[in-house]
């Protein structure tokens, strides 16, 4: 047999032959370079960058994260790969990582955060909120994203989260700051409503995003797709939904993370106002629901600068990644293959198989 030309994929052979079991027995066996039936860490190596680079060009991984990576799909401890282990332990993410279901989630491009009671530019940050929207636009138009979700501020006029409502009330005695001398934008800890939680800590706002009126309309320039997903958050007075999966306190969930299942969406690109707010509580939670989750920064725009730092950190740390939107594309066509996403739902589907062992 002659051996494959110089620049053969197999992970293109496996998308375009639809992840056939043969398939990966091919892809099994070019990377089994003494053909015998099993890998060593070189061929292990030689596998992990193929499998996370763009356009066969591999990133970078860290020799401590192959480590583990081999520790973990290692299940006899042998010190070497045998077909069903690499298939139990790598066939999910592989596909995930060659073929994902990729949604996008529009997160409040609404007119009171780019014109109006609560926009961005009167904020300390002075971001232009209008400045998302061609982004969001030309991202629309040029990805194929297989899921669009546009997600709401919809509150009604008592919501808990209005600076005009701070009096309607009670500030817990814990409260740092009473509610009568409260100014926007600072926190206050309010006694919690009965039977739901016994206090609240709430970020007080300019009343914004009310149901039903012009300010919680999406921008009018925004392009709308059709069949999408919406998301309507905040509706209960008693307490703020920053994230388009659950309330503030988690202890009630949108319809997003449901819907989202039933579209079998693997990737989540979260892209709208505000980055600190409920852009990253949105991404935040997306990770914990076990998605690959992707910010899109030059489609989003904040409120504080130093509060979008922090939440850079934090959701790097929990396995998401900031990117621009012109590798988008790469990504959602599966040609560029993040490894910083992948690691979550490798390890998820170890779990799933009952094979994890933390080392």
């Amino acid at each position: 047999m002659s051996p494959p030309p110089y620049d053969y994929d197999p992970f293109d052979l496996l998308r375009q032959n639809n992840f056939s079991d043969e398939e990966y027995e091919r892809c099994f066996r070019f990377f089994d370079s003494q053909k015998r039936g099993f890998w060593t860490r070189e061929d292990f190596r030689r596998f992990l960058s193929s499998l996370f680079a763009n356009k066969q060009r591999p990133y970078f991984i860290l020799n401590d994260r192959i480590e583990e990576y081999f520790h973990d799909t290692d299940f006899n401890q042998d010190d070497q790969i045998d077909y069903d282990e690499f298939i139990q332990a790598w066939k999910t993410t592989i596909k995930c990582a060659v073929r994902p279901i990729s949604a996008l989630v529009i997160v409040d491009v609404q007119n009171d955060f780019i014109s109006g009671s609560l926009a961005l530019h009167s904020c300390p940050a002075n971001h232009q909120g209008e400045e998302v929207v061609p982004v969001i636009n030309r991202v629309i138009r040029d990805v194929n994203f297989d899921v669009v979700a546009y997600t709401y501020d919809w509150h009604p006029l008592n919501h808990i989260s209005f600076y005009e409502n701070r009096h309607l009330r009670t500030a817990a005695s814990e409260s740092p700051i009473a509610a009568e001398s409260a100014h926007v934008l600072d926190t206050v800890l309010f006694v919690g409503p009965p039977n739901l939680t016994s206090t609240i800590e709430q970020v007080l706002w300019p009343a914004h995003c009310i149901q039903k009126t012009p300010g919680a309309d999406l921008h009018p320039d925004l392009i709308r797709v059709d069949n999408a997903i919406h998301v309507y958050k905040g509706t209960n007075p008693e307490i703020d939904s920053y994230s388009a999966f659950w309330d503030n306190m988690k202890l009630s969930k949108t319809s997003l993370d449901d819907q989202l299942r039933e579209r079998s969406v693997t990737d989540v690109y979260v892209v709208g106002l505000a980055t600190d707010v409920c852009v990253a509580a949105t991404a935040m939670h997306a990770v914990e629901n076990n998605y690959r989750t992707v910010l899109i920064e030059d489609a989003c725009r904040g409120v504080n600068e130093h509060e979008i730092e922090v939440k850079r950190a934090e959701l790097n740390e929990c396995g998401s990644i900031f990117v621009d939107s012109d590798v988008v594309p790469g990504m959602v066509a599966g040609v560029d293959r993040r490894p910083e996403v992948a690691r979550g739902m490798f390890v998820e589907n170890l779990k799933a198989i009952g094979r994890y062992q933390p080392r």
